[in-house]
């Protein structure tokens, strides 16, 4: 076993993401007593990788009021200047190309947001910790194993360094969500013994594409421009999309799968791309749990956004809604001469908004003025469990944690 292998073995990762995994819990610290502003002053944010999601996470970070968009770097020139015009940037802090974003972390800002293609992330976290910036950044955090071990390296000088993290898997700052798992470690279940989580819809970004013969630039070009039909840069929907119902999961039972196997191809989606347009997955976790995955981008599909969990005493579901909203539940068993279903919790509404609370927390975070977070951990542990999902279905085959743990094979740019 190599030298990085060996710190960060399976062991040491487990031990240091269960308890994050299972509570995402938050520190109280004191104001002030971390790196970066003033709790009574603007936190400043380099924006790197300047599309829509990551137009959407800069909206509402400026909206908290307590921080501002001073920096911006892509890939891209067109999206450069579009983030540079809506955030009223200097120009001369708007930084264009693959090394773009070098410009933004050697700059006097606070914290850093980062949401270009996955691919990227690691390269960018590590440069954003090597700065000491603060770091908000999208899910997954990696493509590849290689690339789980770089953030997990990078995270724990992050954590030495005090610094805020946060991972865009934004149930965990749903407060119905919370309550649900809060609930769950109490019991509420009893022996848990399924699950089933999914994210199925039609086919995406079909108003993007371009034929690569007819894109104006070059084959790299191309491919960051439609970064997610390539594996090596958005790591497969199911990495880059289903991740965050397979975190729920992980979260919910408070550990990760020990196997994965199942399948999956391109049935429709052939036009564009190598990744695949569908993935049926089953998750062995302990206990002799199973939890079943489905991942779909196919038109007509019924859509499902969902996790479910099954215990001897009650059911956790879940239903998604726009912006980052929707309902959570726990349900008892019903009687055979219960007329209704017990209800232990439910929550359905547009008030949880999960998006804008991750966006409040980072900044309360940063300026030591609410509860210290850092999500490396797991962040890192649900984005590899979706990469053994995906790489059970490449293989066809079933797959141990620990067996791709320890391999080291990278996704790059093949031309």
């Amino acid at each position: 076993m190599s030298k990085q292998q060996d710190v960060l073995s399976r062991r040491k990762f487990v031990a240091g993401t269960t308890a994050a995994a299972a509570a995402s819990t938050f520190t109280i610290i004191k104001p002030g007593s971390v790196r970066g502003s003033q709790a009574n002053s603007t936190v400043e944010i380099g924006f790197v990788g300047c599309g829509g999601q990551g137009t959407r996470d800069a909206e509402l970070l400026e909206q908290t009021k307590g921080a501002k968009i001073v920096a911006v770097a892509d890939y891209f020139q067109d999206q450069l200047d579009k983030a540079r015009t809506k955030f009223k940037v200097d120009p001369k802090r708007a930084h264009v190309g693959v090394n773009g974003y070098k410009e933004v972390m050697g700059s006097n800002v606070d914290a850093v947001l980062l949401v270009t293609p996955p691919g990227f992330r690691p390269e960018h976290f590590k440069a954003a910790v090597a700065a000491k910036k603060h770091v908000f950044m999208e899910k997954p955090l990696a493509v590849d194993v290689p690339g789980v071990h770089e953030i997990l390296e990078a995270g724990d000088k992050a954590t030495k360094e005090k610094l805020t993290v946060i991972v865009g898997l934004q149930r965990h700052y749903s407060k119905a969500y919370r309550k649900c798992k809060e609930l769950i470690d109490g019991g509420a279940l009893g022996t848990i013994v399924m699950a089933h989580s999914a994210w199925d819809q039609g086919d995406l970004w079909k108003d993007r594409r371009a034929k690569r013969e007819e894109y104006k630039g070059s084959n790299m070009d191309y491919e960051v421009r439609h970064w997610y039909f390539f594996k090596w840069l958005s790591g497969d929907h199911i990495v880059e999309q289903n991740i965050h119902n397979i975190d729920v999961i992980n979260w919910m039972l408070g550990a990760h799968p020990v196997k994965a196997y199942g399948s999956g191809g391109r049935l429709v989606r052939k036009e564009i791309g190598e990744i695949y347009d569908h993935f049926n997955l089953v998750y062995e976790y302990p206990n002799q749990v199973l939890s079943n995955n489905t991942a779909v981008q196919i038109d007509g599909v019924r859509p499902d956004v969902s996790e479910t969990i099954r215990g001897s005493k009650g059911t956790f579901t879940t239903v998604a809604g726009k912006g980052g909203t929707g309902g959570a539940r726990i349900e008892g068993v019903r009687g055979r001469r219960d007329t209704e279903t017990p209800v232990v919790y439910a929550y359905e509404g547009q008030d949880d908004k999960h998006y804008d609370q991750e966006a409040e927390y980072f900044v309360a975070s940063v300026k030591g003025a609410g509860e210290h977070r850092d999500d490396t951990k797991y962040g890192a542990e649900s984005t590899f469990t979706a990469i053994l999902g995906r790489e059970a279905a490449y293989r066809k085959e079933c797959l141990s944690w620990d067996e791709l743990w320890n391999t080291n094979k990278r996704l790059t740019f093949n031309g």
